[in-house]
């Protein structure tokens, strides 16, 4: 038993230290010198205007400050969807903002074919900047994602978002969803794992046509992680902007905090096995430790076992600083927080921790019970997919 919260304890020192060394690392990165010599379009997938803060998300995406040419395109997936009276508004409200209907994906996620039929109607754009609905970005942010490119060997650069709380009162899903984004984004920002998020990422068209990422796309399930994917086989060089992380409110149940950590899973299940297999080495048995410890601690006082007591006691200790660690993590841009947001409160926070563990290892766990006979099945924007676990290639949806 021993043995096993040292172990847990190591792993958590672990963890503890790579978060600080990447955080400091993220601290020395240089700001980029502003351009505009790139023609830029902005290409946006929605899904209904549901997102908390929809409007107000694209308005904040169209009113940038980019002296260079910028179109923004909005694409929905039918007539029918209800983003689309919105949409429809801000076309005729901005002279540079078009709306795209995609039509019904049979072949690839939904989101894929928005993206491509957004960069058929982006005309000869030098950028791509694919953004998500559910972001709500400061004013120079169109400036800083396109500033790498001066550099010729860059091919994409990605921010990464931090979760606000819609609402100022507890809710667990939200504290979950802010713990689960917090490590997610922590480790997609090192240059080891060199990661890149929808939610803000942008390519050049160059890069694009080089690599059949619209071929690749229109087969696949995900955006990013398949543009991820094809960068990393062919060393491409991608660059993190940090003053490009946004916030994206949050209001979700736990069940739905879960749900979307498992469909991120599920994407390392499909196209980087062996970081999944690492998920599955490490999360498990540090979830275990984390559900033993109580039961331990009680045994080591009735038994009068101090070094079990300060095994257990120093395991739960670190857990709590890791979880310090990802309050304090990536901030948001402050120029993209409003005074009115509501935060996440550090007390809660530290003490959702552990359960964050827990339910991690419980959205790895189901990603098992969703494979069968090498099809994977995820649920995502209210779509059933069948996934061939192997290729990420769209088998069937169902709506």
């Amino acid at each position: 038993m021993i043995i096993l919260f040292l172990g847990a304890l190591f792993s958590s020192g672990i963890i503890f230290v790579l978060l600080l060394g990447h955080l400091l690392q993220l601290r020395l990165i240089k700001p980029y010198r502003p351009t505009d010599q790139f023609s830029v379009a902005v290409i946006v997938p929605c899904k209904g205007d549901g997102d908390p803060g929809f409007g107000e998300n694209l308005l904040s995406i169209i009113c940038q400050e980019y002296a260079g040419p910028a179109q923004f395109i909005f694409c929905v997936e039918s007539s029918t969807d209800s983003a689309l009276p919105v949409l429809s508004r801000l076309k005729r409200q901005f002279a540079q903002v078009e709306v795209c209907v995609a039509g019904l994906a049979t072949t690839s996620g939904q989101k894929n074919l928005n993206i491509i039929k957004g960069m058929e109607q982006a005309g000869r754009a030098d950028i791509f900047l694919f953004a998500d609905a559910d972001i709500q970005p400061h004013r120079t942010w169109l400036q800083e994602m396109i500033a790498p490119f001066a550099e010729p060997q860059v091919g994409a650069v990605t921010g990464c978002f931090r979760r606000v709380p819609a609402l100022a009162n507890f809710r667990l899903g939200n504290y979950l969803a802010g713990l689960f984004g917090a490590g997610i984004v922590t480790g997609m920002t090192s240059d080891v794992i060199a990661g890149l998020w929808g939610g803000s990422l942008a390519i050049r068209r160059s890069v694009v046509e080089q690599l059949g990422l619209r071929e690749r796309l229109a087969t696949e399930i995900v955006d990013d992680i398949a543009i991820m994917h094809a960068l990393h086989q062919t060393q491409m060089v991608r660059r993190f902007v940090p003053s490009c992380t946004l916030k994206s409110y949050c209001d979700m149940s736990a069940s739905a905090s879960i749900e979307w950590l498992v469909r991120q899973f599920q994407f390392s299940q499909i196209y980087f096995k062996k970081l999944y297999f690492f998920y599955y080495v490490f999360g498990l048995p540090y979830a275990f430790s984390i559900l033993a410890a109580p039961l331990a601690f009680i045994y080591g006082l009735a038994s009068g076992n101090g070094l079990i007591i300060g095994a257990t006691v120093s395991f739960w200790l670190s857990v709590v600083l890791v979880g310090l660690l990802l309050y304090q993590s990536i901030p948001v841009n402050p120029a993209s927080v409003s005074p009115h947001d509501s935060r996440y409160q550090l007390i809660p926070w530290l003490v959702v921790t552990p359960l964050a563990f827990v339910a991690g290892a419980l959205a790895l766990l189901k990603t098992l019970v969703r494979v069968r006979r090498g099809i994977l099945t995820m649920h995502w924007r209210s779509i059933e997919y069948k996934v061939d676990v192997k290729t990420g290639k769209v088998l069937e949806i169902i709506r």
